[in-house]
């Protein structure tokens, strides 16, 4: 017998496990006859809104032409070529919902509001905000019932966050969320991108312990050794 003391790490161990268990679905998995639409399997539909202030760059998002997508798409939406089939750009439509009522200024402080309920918000900029129940949160009612988490809000930064007013007599509630649940319910934006993979993939552990764990800077791997 020979000793060479050769082992195999736990990583390598967990990494082949986690990969054991992100099996994709195989149509074994699928019970025989069955209508996919009957099973777990079903296919969720999903709805995205993006909003980017400040305008953007035409040629990032505009086909260079009408009617069927062609074999090559704009730069922003490359990642969606493999689908074109399935896939409809439109382009070049105005919102009125984004002019501001006549007589009065500042449509470019509540238009991120505005943007996917068509309402136009109420001046103030004081608690008493109002805009109109947004299209995402009408689509989560409807088919987002059965996921743990119908709707998610995310920004990249928060316009408002070193300031108390955000200019023309609009509150920065119009500004810093373009989801509302109701015409006086705005959804808040999460800017952390620690916060929303705890959300979505969180242990149940409290925040004191989530933020213990941070600070040990440990892998996701050492994670599993708990389960």
């Amino acid at each position: 017998m020979f000793i060479t003391k050769k082992h195999i790490p736990r990583r390598t161990i967990l990494r082949g496990t986690g990969a054991a268990l992100a099996l994709p679905l195989l149509e074994a998995m699928v019970p025989a006859a069955t209508a996919l639409a009957q099973t777990a399997a079903t296919p969720k539909p999903r709805f995205v809104g993006c909003f980017v202030p400040h305008g953007m760059a035409p040629g990032y998002w505009v086909p260079s032409a009408e009617g069927p997508l062609g074999s090559e798409l704009p730069f922003n939406f490359k990642p969606l070529e493999p689908h074109r089939d399935h896939t409809v750009i439109l382009s070049g439509l105005h919102s009125r919902s984004a002019e501001p009522p006549p007589g009065v200024t500042g449509a470019d402080h509540w238009v991120a509001a505005a943007f996917l309920c068509a309402n136009k918000p109420k001046k103030t900029a004081g608690a008493d905000v109002y805009a109109g129940t947004t299209i995402d949160q009408i689509i989560a009612q409807s088919i987002g019932r059965d996921s743990l988490m119908p709707s998610m809000q995310l920004a990249v930064e928060d316009p408002g966050a070193n300031s108390s007013n955000c200019g023309e007599g609009y509150s920065c509630t119009y500004t810093n969320t373009i989801s509302w649940s109701s015409p006086t319910q705005p959804l808040p934006m999460e800017l952390n991108p620690q916060v929303v993979f705890e959300r979505m993939f969180g242990d149940g552990s409290t925040v004191e312990q989530r933020a213990a764990r941070r600070k040990r800077d440990r892998s996701i791997l050492d994670s599993l050794l708990n389960s």
